[in-house]
């Protein structure tokens, strides 16, 4: 993507979030720009280095905004935000530990009966499916529980009947750019790096309003949203702040690229 906006704007240039060192001077943090490039007059953050994108927007706009790329980038505080909100697949958060444990018995029962088998676990940042999992059995969510150690996690429950298929939505301002359906028949993840397709697909009235009731209440000013359809109608799975959307620009031939360039103006 990057390459893509250099392409589209000879004035962009590429900065990696290596490129600073953070310093606190006169009572806030600071982002030592370690290349000595020019200062931006604005900065697109394509990175989920919060303390940097923080430290960024002390001086020039910054996006999307450091906290709007926080709650996104963690599907447990995207859950707060939006739940009540949003009609969300059925979520428990793990239960915090410093340091790898089996959740204890009486929780064991409790996601069991509320879940059943299998049972989605995932830990609450990552990115392009990873660290997304399904457990079949109890051992297998102990091992899970027990391998993310202190990092968080929440488990959900199947939605057996959306395997493998969801849609990724584009908005970008305010506006729903279109939608892709992403299809994955040898995994019940979707995601096209995990060998999905992707194909432009419509959406209804409520799936829109979803999409875009989800990106103004984390106050994004781009994102991607997945939806699945469940028995019970369309369900938001989470919300993409710094999301990848090559795979959108081929299959529906939309430059996002130029739409962000202008939403930015």
């Amino acid at each position: 993507m990057v390459a893509d906006f250099t392409k589209t704007c000879g004035k962009v240039l590429a900065k990696a979030h290596t490129d600073y060192a953070l310093e606190h001077v006169g009572g806030k943090l600071r982002a030592v720009d370690l290349k000595g490039d020019p200062r931006p007059s604005k900065i697109l953050f394509f990175d989920k280095d919060i303390r940097l994108a923080r430290a960024l927007a002390e001086e020039v706009p910054v996006y999307n905004s450091p906290r709007s790329i926080e709650i996104a980038d963690d599907k447990l505080l995207t859950w707060e935000a939006l739940a009540g909100h949003v009609p969300m697949i059925d979520t428990i958060p793990g239960p915090f530990h410093y340091k790898s444990a089996a959740p204890k018995e009486d929780f064991l029962r409790y996601v069991e009966k509320r879940f059943g088998y299998p049972m989605v676990v995932k830990a609450a940042k990552g990115s392009f499916g990873e660290q997304v999992f399904l457990a079949e059995n109890r051992d297998e969510l102990v091992t899970l529980a027990e391998n993310f150690g202190s990092a968080d996690y929440l488990l959900q429950r199947y939605v057996k009947e959306a395997k493998g298929v969801d849609k990724r939505v584009i908005v970008v301002g305010d506006e729903i750019l279109g939608a892709i359906e992403r299809r994955n028949p040898t995994d019940f993840r979707a995601n096209i790096d995990l060998g999905g397709s992707a194909r432009p697909v419509s959406l209804t009235e409520e799936e829109s309003a979803m999409a875009l009731k989800a990106h103004r209440l984390l106050g994004l000013t781009f994102s991607g949203i997945d939806l699945i359809q469940s028995k019970d109608g369309p369900l938001l799975v989470e919300v993409n702040s710094n999301m990848s959307y090559l795979g959108f620009q081929r299959a529906t031939g939309i430059d996002v690229t130029k739409k962000i360039l202008r939403a930015i103006e």
